[in-house]
């Protein structure tokens, strides 16, 4: 009879700890592509360059009243890519830059996020095109409520960090190393 209530006590123990760290899991959030925009800008001859990633999708577990447990995991699809003209498209998909064929994706996956003032946050991970992955950090506000929440922000990234621009593209007199990367999520809470 002892040892059937002993389990029977740890049974019930077990299952109370596995609820109070459900419970505290931050809450997923779901992106809505129609409200959402990832766009690029470069310079060339200095003349800025922009585009847009067109397809993009996260698991985004974010709290931000624990954002010591929250994180945010980000991926692109590079063939998505879409410029002013179809030439520039084209040309960015190509072996020299992202290599589309090869490294379909990119992605940038974060489990340290701060708040930097009212409605201000960071977010610092790693950032992989090409294979090649960086740390990156996100700059961005952020307005939310209960069931909807967006973010809109920036970074800027180094082109040769990544290999983007290769052969004749890999200097940087022509077309500058720094590109800025802005974006703007919104997304409901699952």
């Amino acid at each position: 009879m002892e040892i059937k209530g002993r389990m029977k006590c740890f049974l019930v123990a077990g299952l109370s700890l596995w609820s109070l760290l459900a419970m505290a899991s931050p809450p997923q959030w779901q992106i809505i592509p129609k409200e959402s925009q990832l766009t690029f800008t470069a310079s060339q001859n200095g003349s800025p360059v922009s585009g847009e990633f067109k397809v993009f999708n996260g698991a985004i577990f974010v709290d931000p009243q624990d954002l010591k447990n929250s994180s945010i995991d980000i991926t692109v699809d590079i063939n998505s890519v879409n410029t002013s003209y179809s030439e520039l498209k084209n040309t960015l998909i190509t072996s020299d830059w992202f290599n589309a064929k090869v490294f379909p994706k990119a992605e940038f996956k974060s489990k340290q996020i701060e708040k930097t003032g009212d409605n201000q946050y960071n977010a610092k991970g790693t950032l992989t095109i090409r294979d090649k992955s960086v740390p990156v950090t996100l700059n961005f506000s952020a307005e939310y409520n209960e069931s909807k929440g967006s973010v809109v922000g920036s970074t800027v990234i180094k082109r040769s960090d990544f290999g983007v621009g290769q052969g004749e593209w890999a200097g940087t007199d022509e077309i500058k190393d720094d590109v800025t990367v802005s974006f703007k999520v919104a997304a409901i809470k699952k």
